[in-house]
């Protein structure tokens, strides 16, 4: 799968944007997630993901 435009192998076991977030060490993070060019809702991160899709992820980073 492309993630943020990269070509990325991801374990068997991430089989959902939730488990992808956690396996990226982005879970309780605030990001916008968009799957084949449709962003998210946080409900909707049990879609699963295929080895073909396009992941793009924004996090937010506070500062002063």
């Amino acid at each position: 799968m492309f993630i943020n435009g990269n070509k990325m192998e991801v374990p068997d076991h991430v089989k959902t944007i939730e488990s992808l977030l956690i396996h990226l060490g982005l879970q309780g993070k605030i990001v916008v997630v968009e799957q084949n060019g449709v962003i998210l809702k946080k409900e909707d991160y049990s879609a699963v993901v295929k080895s073909t899709d396009s992941i793009e992820i924004v996090t937010f980073v506070g500062g002063g």
